[in-house]
């Protein structure tokens, strides 16, 4: 078996891991820690693309060569970095009217490893963004067994880009490693966990559950149970794929990542390959399912190549409003 490094940005302290274990619990700690042991000894595997083959081939290296042979490879890298901003207007009935206005920020899958160039897109972008909260819905770094440290470094340089509050989730790319250092410059993760925001006199719960797609470490329920029946609830779940789960437990919104909406598209956005099991009217933007309203990001870096077609990245502005759907 090849030998392949197990690296952290930092040498975390026992005290470090008493601290995750007491917020996400004993067993989903070392599940998680589990599966990523063994996904970097090679006995492990995140979901494969083209039936699997992504085992045996690089698909990266091909899509690359075959977007030369195209001669469409400095387009997609344009686009790569062509951060769209995007307005989503989140209306519903159960949104207290002291919240109607308030603009949540999110970034989803940012894979800062990728190239340094989208970091620098980023805080370029954020410049002169007005926003009440900002949220981060997995996906930090762009490698899922190799040394994350890089992704951790550009992560702190973009978080100086933020004039608000900032919280966070972890994706199915992202060890748990990665969350104190992080935390101790400021971004505060849920590890199925919730928090409640105060704005000008009215409140919501915003709950954040661990990855449901591979570390399947994600508890919808205990999130939910935590969170008053009465309040209005907002989910941060990395994959869309929980969305029957998320609107069985009353979330009145969840917002997601994760699918990069294809990323490599067919003119009008239609996606080539979908990573995770949902209709496809799941994989980007908009959506509603038994009274709960949804939205997946398209994702703000991009996964495996900096190439995009037909799909360019976005930062999410979502701007409450109180009213029926």
């Amino acid at each position: 078996m090849e030998d392949r490094p197990f690296a952290t940005p930092a040498q975390l302290e026992a005290a470090d891991y008493q601290a995750l274990r007491q917020r996400l619990g004993t067993a989903r700690l070392r599940q998680r820690l589990t599966a990523q042991i063994y996904h970097v000894a090679g006995e492990a595997h995140q979901q494969g693309l083209l039936f699997g083959l992504g085992r045996v081939l690089d698909i990266d290296v091909l899509v690359q060569r075959t977007a030369r042979l195209l001669g469409i490879h400095g387009w997609g890298y344009r686009n790569f970095t062509d951060l769209q901003l995007i307005e989503n207007r989140v209306r519903h009935p159960r949104l207290p009217a002291g919240l109607d206005g308030f603009t949540l920020l999110q970034l989803s899958d940012l894979h800062l490893d990728l190239d340094p160039a989208i970091g620098a897109a980023i805080s370029a972008r954020l410049a002169g963004v007005d926003y009440d909260l900002a949220v981060m819905t997995g996906d930090f770094r762009n490698t899922t067994d190799a040394d994350h440290g890089p992704s951790v470094e550009q992560t702190l340089c973009i978080l100086g880009s933020f004039n608000k509050p900032v919280y966070a989730i972890l994706g199915n790319h992202d060890f748990i490693e990665i969350v104190p250092p992080l935390e101790r410059a400021g971004l505060r993760f849920l590890l199925n966990e919730n928090v409640e925001i105060v704005h000008k006199g009215a409140s919501f719960h915003l709950g954040g559950v661990d990855d449901p797609h591979f570390y399947k470490t994600h508890d919808l329920a205990g999130v939910r149970d935590a969170i008053p029946d009465d309040a209005f609830s907002v989910l941060l779940c990395h994959s869309p794929e929980t969305y029957r789960e998320a609107a069985g437990h009353g979330f009145d919104l969840m917002l997601s990542g994760h699918t990069h909406g294809g990323q490599i598209c067919l003119p009008g956005g239609h996606a080539l390959v979908k990573v995770c099991d949902v209709p496809r009217h799941l994989l980007a933007g908009t959506w509603e399912h038994h009274g709960m309203l949804g939205y997946t990001s398209v994702g703000t870096g991009s996964c495996g190549v900096p190439l995009r077609y037909f799909c360019p990245p976005e930062i999410t502005l979502h701007r409450f409003e109180r009213g029926p759907f």
